[in-house]
């Protein structure tokens, strides 16, 4: 099987970054040549674009998985998308990281004791492994406390 038919038979199981085709194409032990002309083909017929990757990915990853933007921004970076390309995409998106918590509580943690420092820490925990900011964490928390005795505002963002 040539080149071209290996990364079309790639591509037909699922979209991929350039970085993921290369690295593919390398281990087949195709000759870097016939891989930069592969890669050049499939980005002619716009069978690998990372802009439209990676948007695709930001909204499937916010909407199916509930991830927020720093595990996004680490995910797209480790299948080779520029921080540019993926501040892009979160940026079209124009999803309100407290939104999405505060709908996430509204869907997981409905009946969650937030008068206990542990279902607190553990819910925090759940949106920090997400890729959630601290800061955005305590705030929807503490928005449902009624005592609000975590100061969110000593957090970066």
């Amino acid at each position: 099987m040539d080149c071209r038919e290996q990364a079309l038979k790639f591509l037909s199981f699922s979209d991929r970054t350039e970085k993921e085709m290369r690295a593919r194409l390398e281990r087949n032990g195709y000759s870097k040549e016939d891989i930069e002309d592969t890669l050049a083909f499939l980005k002619d017929y716009n069978y690998i674009d990372d802009e439209r990757y990676a948007r695709k990915y930001a909204s499937d990853s916010v909407r199916l998985k509930g991830h927020g933007p720093g595990r996004i921004r680490a995910e797209l970076a480790r299948k080779g998308i520029g921080r540019d390309i993926v501040d892009k995409a979160l940026e079209e998106m124009g999803a309100d990281p407290r939104e999405q918590l505060e709908a996430i509580m509204d869907r997981r943690f409905d009946g969650a004791d937030l008068s206990s420092a542990k279902e607190r820490n553990r819910i925090f925990g759940y949106f920090a492994r997400r890729g959630y900011s601290p800061h955005d964490i305590w705030g929807v928390i503490n928005s449902r406390c009624s005592f609000g005795d975590i100061d969110s505002d000593n957090f970066e963002e």
